[in-house]
């Protein structure tokens, strides 16, 4: 395979709210003054009363400020464009970046669509991830660092561009771990099977 694309993702900033952060601090402030409270006049005789009424207070203004909620499936961000991997080089757009021009690559890819998660709890995303948290990290010749996220749609698609993988540990841009981890093998045979290749290349 000469190329082989993957679709950037540009992530959504995080947007602020002040309104959650101030009912928080009330909340919080308030669960302490009712634990004071309930303490010094001491109501409960019992202090196993109290930390169970303590722990059931906390849990319920936990679940009125939304900690408690199931997390929502939709993408915060959107696609634009395509991360290309080449023999030649890389390219980000129409950000073209020729191998003898780079210094390292860094491809961060443990997301997938599909994957299992858990974002709080055990509550657990409907359809999966939508496997966008991957980012590919370059590094020139020249000291510049450009990074781009990625949908990746299986944990093992880069295995079909393990010729364009090798190319650049052929210019000591990957080592042998590098490749291990981007194309996930577990399995010894296929560890041994991926060090014969580079053995022929020295």
């Amino acid at each position: 395979m000469d190329k082989y694309s993957f679709d950037i993702f540009v992530k959504e900033k995080p947007k602020k709210n002040p309104k959650s952060f101030i009912k928080l601090i009330v909340s919080f402030l308030a669960v302490s003054l009712i634990s004071y409270v309930f303490l010094e006049f001491k109501i409960f005789k019992n202090d196993t009363f109290y930390y169970i009424f303590i722990g059931v207070l906390a849990t319920i203004v936990s679940y009125l400020n939304g900690y408690f909620k199931k997390p929502d499936a939709k993408l915060a961000g959107h696609f634009d464009g395509k991360l290309t991997f080449s023999t030649e080089g890389i390219k980000i757009n129409d950000n073209f970046y020729p191998i003898n021009t780079l210094s390292s690559i860094v491809i961060d890819n443990n997301d997938y669509e599909g994957k299992k998660v858990k974002d709080f709890g055990e509550f657990e995303s409907q359809n999966g991830s939508h496997g966008v948290n991957n980012r590919l990290t370059l590094k020139t010749k020249d000291d510049q660092f450009i990074e781009v996220d990625f949908k990746q749609k299986s944990l093992d698609e880069f295995t079909k561009i393990q010729p364009i993988l090798i190319s650049y540990y052929k210019n000591n841009l990957l080592t042998e771990d590098d490749l291990i981890y981007i194309m996930k093998f577990e399995y010894d045979i296929d560890k041994n099977e991926l060090r014969k290749k580079l053995r022929k290349i020295i």
